[in-house]
């Protein structure tokens, strides 16, 4: 069965008329501390006017591969380059997180059974322009926290560009996906990917499998890279402003207006498929109460799977928990003034200790941005695709990629 439905007019307008006045002193708190972010970026208006370039900065540990990859064209030697308005990193964050999709991409659902739900994956609809062979290699695309298929819709049209067939993963009643099933899944459970990815490589095998994460994606993208290991269809992956520390710390440090806008979303999500989920979760506990992400998952994904200490969800959804069985090339992009996965949570010496891990650091850029213009166009895109690129053609003389 199929849960589609909402409930009564008049409960929806009960909520909505609650949250709105249990929320009053949130917006105030929010607005008084966005400004203060704001004053104090206003003093600091060198970040704004300093045209400097910026240069890409390279952490890892020496390997025939980073060299290969230094030496490529376009991976670190093309710089940086914002407007003075979008050299702050909330003003990049606040636009990548605003940025209309574009409307004219349209996509071909298809949907996975999965245990006793369905997931639900986007394939690129390729333009007649673009010619794409049986072989093309497949890059696997795992949106943001509140992302679909548009929200990436930009880097799947340069990857088709490039040669690349583009497909999206939508976890669980993401991207107004069909919901057959009373349960959603968290960002750190992989179970659902290993099932998209199967299905993917049935349909297209001894074809070359990329991944892509994008924000929260990076921590399914990460769970399921460690926790199947050198077993992993995924052949290589790209992680843009991956968070790597899901404790109490990383929620305290998250912009109130940006968990706002994503709290919204999320809350919208669940009253969509209010029929399926309130005998599982305490809906209106969940739209009254939760105004912080951590109180979000402790209403919804803590009481779905069972988990009573807040601790034993962290410790379960970590994305860095099986870091060290990761056995493919994985790049990962974050920016210095990034306001969500601050730049003091990434583990350096990881990147350091492992010789398929890279890390690319910019100056600037915010969270899930890198925007070079306010029409969206994303730096991280181009160094996405560039990496990969020179993955496959390191790669492209061994059996690396049927294994």
């Amino acid at each position: 069965m199929i849960y589609r439905y909402r409930p009564c007019v008049a409960c929806q307008l009960e909520m909505v008329i609650l949250c709105l006045f249990s929320s009053l002193k949130s917006f105030i708190l929010i607005i008084i501390r966005w400004g203060l972010c704001l004053y104090v970026a206003c003093k600091r208006p060198f970040d704004f006017f300093h045209m400097k370039d910026i240069i890409p900065k390279l952490h890892s540990r020496k390997s025939s591969l980073a060299i290969h990859l230094v030496r490529r064209r376009g991976f670190l030697s093309r710089p940086f380059r914002p407007p003075w308005f979008l050299r702050n990193g909330y003003m990049q964050t606040l636009l990548g997180l605003l940025n209309t999709p574009n409307a004219d991409v349209s996509f071909r659902r298809e949907y996975i059974r999965s245990g006793k739900g369905v997931v639900a994956i986007d394939w690129l609809a390729i333009d007649e322009q673009i010619e794409l062979r049986r072989n093309s290699p497949i890059i696997l695309m795992f949106p943001r926290l509140t992302g679909d298929a548009l929200s990436v819709a930009a880097l799947c049209i340069q990857a088709a560009k490039r040669g690349f067939r583009p497909v999206v993963f939508n976890r669980r009643g993401h991207g107004n996906s069909l919901l057959t099933s009373p349960k959603l899944t968290s960002t750190g459970d992989p179970s659902d990917a290993r099932e998209v990815i199967t299905y993917i490589l049935e349909c297209y095998p001894f074809v070359p499998l990329l991944g892509v994460g994008i924000g929260a994606g990076c921590a399914t993208l990460f769970s399921y890279l460690g926790e199947y290991g050198s077993s992993s269809q995924i052949k290589a992956a790209v992680c843009i402003s991956p968070s790597y520390d899901n404790t109490e710390k990383f929620f305290e440090q998250i912009p109130k207006l940006y968990e706002l806008i994503l709290l919204i979303s999320l809350k919208r999500m669940l009253l969509n498929y209010w029929k399926a989920l309130h005998k599982v979760i305490d809906i209106k506990a969940v739209i009254l109460r939760a105004w912080t992400l951590k109180e979000f998952d402790y209403h919804v994904y803590c009481k779905m799977y069972g988990i009573e200490a807040f601790e034993a969800f962290w410790k379960r959804n970590d994305p860095m928990r099986d870091v060290d069985d990761i056995a493919v090339p994985v790049l990962c992009v974050n920016s210095m003034d990034d306001c969500v996965s601050v730049h003091e949570n990434i583990p350096l010496d990881v990147f350091r200790l492992y010789p398929n891990l890279f890390l690319v650091m910019l100056d600037k850029g915010g969270h899930c941005a890198f925007m070079e213009n306010v029409k969206g166009t994303s730096y991280a895109d181009n160094m996405t695709l560039t990496f990969l690129e020179g993955v496959l053609e390191f790669f492209s003389n061994s059996r690396y990629w049927f294994k």
